[in-house]
C-alpha cells in the first residue's frame, strides 16, 4: 500500500510504498477516505516535538471507512465510517489502510459529507475553545489567530449568538476567509492597533460599566505577546481561552486581579464531563448548523504530500485536502 513517511530528515516526508497492517482482535481495519495536515504535524517535521522517526507514518484528521472488524469488536460492521474521537494518539492516516481500536474513533452520520467530516478531529478544540467561553447570545468575542482552530472557532462561536465577532490575524487571506465564515470584523494585526480597534468595536454593555472590550477572547496562535494583548483588550470580568500552544512569556498578573479576568486553556476541548465535543461536533454537522468544507483551499492526493506542507507552511494553503 501507499503511505506517506517521514523520512528522518529535517521537514522531508515522501510516499512510499509499505507493507499493509494487520488486523488483530479488538482492532479495526480502515481504509483512509480523506485527511487533513495538522499543525503539530507540520512541527514534528520540523523537529519541534523531538526527534523525527524516520519511516513514520503521521496524520490524525481523517475520515476513513471499515474494511475487517477484529474478533471481540461490537457495533461496527465493514462499510461504517469512521472519524477519529480525538487527538489521543498519532492514528497513522496518511496511509491507504492503518488499524485503530473502536475505542478510538466514532461513526459518521449518513447525511455527513467526507468533507465535512474530515473536520471533526479539529472541531473538538474549535468547538471547545468556544463553549470554553461561556458565551451567552449578543456577548462580543475576538478569536485571534484565523488559522484551520481560529475558524471553526468562529463558526462555534457563530451559533452560540456571538456578536459581535472579532478577526485577528496577520494573512489577509485568512482575515478574508473569517468574515466568510461568520465573524463581523476582521482586524490586521501589521496594520493596526489590535487592542485600541478591538475596544473600539465593543462598546461598553450594561452591567459592565468599568469599560471597552469583549466579554472572551479565543487566542489560536502560538505567539506570547498576544497572551498580553488578550488581557489588555478584555473587558472586566472577561473570559481568556488559550488554544494555541503560546510558548513561555511575561505577563501582568496585576491585570488578571484588578479586571477579574478568568485565564484557561483548552485542549480537544474542555476538560471534564463533555470531554468528548466530537460527538457534538457530529450532531451540529448532521444537523447543517455549520459546514467547515468551505475551508478546504486545495485537494491533492499523498504523492502529493511535500507539496501540501509546504504550501501550507508558505501560507498559500489554508486546510489540503489529502486522498489517496
Amino acid at each position: 500500500m501507499k503511505a506517506c513517511v517521514a523520512t528522518g530528515k529535517l521537514g522531508q516526508i515522501e510516499c512510499r510504498d509499505v507493507p499493509e497492517p494487520s488486523l488483530e482482535a479488538g482492532t479495526l481495519l480502515l481504509k483512509t477516505k480523506c485527511a487533513l495536515i495538522c499543525g503539530s504535524d507540520i512541527e514534528y517535521l520540523q523537529g519541534l516535538h523531538g526527534e523525527i522517526v524516520s519511516n513514520e507514518i503521521r496524520g490524525h484528521e481523517f475520515v476513513a471507512e471499515v474494511t475487517a472488524v477484529g474478533d471481540g469488536v461490537r457495533d461496527w460492521e465493514v462499510g461504517d465510517r469512521a472519524v477519529p474521537i480525538s487527538y489521543t494518539s498519532n492514528y497513522g492516516c496518511w496511509a491507504d489502510y492503518f488499524i485503530s481500536k473502536p475505542v478510538g474513533v466514532q461513526k459518521v452520520p449518513e447525511q455527513v459529507s467526507d468533507e465535512d467530516a474530515v473536520f471533526v478531529e479539529p472541531l473538538h478544540t474549535g468547538f471547545g475553545s468556544a463553549e470554553a467561553c461561556d458565551l451567552k447570545p449578543g456577548e462580543a468575542v475576538c478569536v485571534i489567530g484565523t488559522g484551520k482552530i481560529g475558524l471553526l472557532a468562529i463558526m462555534s462561536t457563530k451559533i452560540m449568538g456571538a456578536s459581535p465577532i472579532i478577526a485577528v490575524d496577520i494573512e489577509q487571506s485568512r482575515l478574508d476567509k473569517a468574515l466568510e465564515m461568520g465573524a463581523d470584523f476582521a482586524l490586521n494585526a501589521n496594520e493596526v492597533d489590535v487592542v485600541a480597534e478591538v475596544k473600539a468595536l465593543t462598546p461598553s454593555a450594561i452591567g459592565h460599566p468599568a469599560g471597552f472590550g469583549p466579554e472572551a477572547i479565543v487566542i489560536c496562535v502560538r505567539q506570547g505577546q498576544v497572551l498580553n494583548q488578550a488581557l489588555e483588550m478584555g473587558m472586566q470580568g472577561a473570559r481568556i481561552i488559550v488554544a494555541g500552544f503560546v510558548p513561555k512569556t511575561e505577563i501582568d498578573p496585576e491585570l488578571l486581579v484588578l479586571k477579574q479576568l478568568t485565564l484557561s486553556g483548552v485542549l480537544a476541548g474542555r476538560f471534564g464531563e463533555n470531554r468528548n465535543n466530537g460527538a457534538r461536533a457530529l450532531r451540529i454537522l448532521a444537523n447543517k448548523q455549520m459546514s467547515p468544507r468551505a475551508l478546504i483551499t486545495e485537494t491533492m492526493h499523498f504523492p502529493d504530500i511535500q507539496e501540501a506542507i509546504d504550501s501550507t507552511i508558505r501560507g498559500e494553503n489554508l486546510a489540503v485536502l489529502l486522498r489517496p
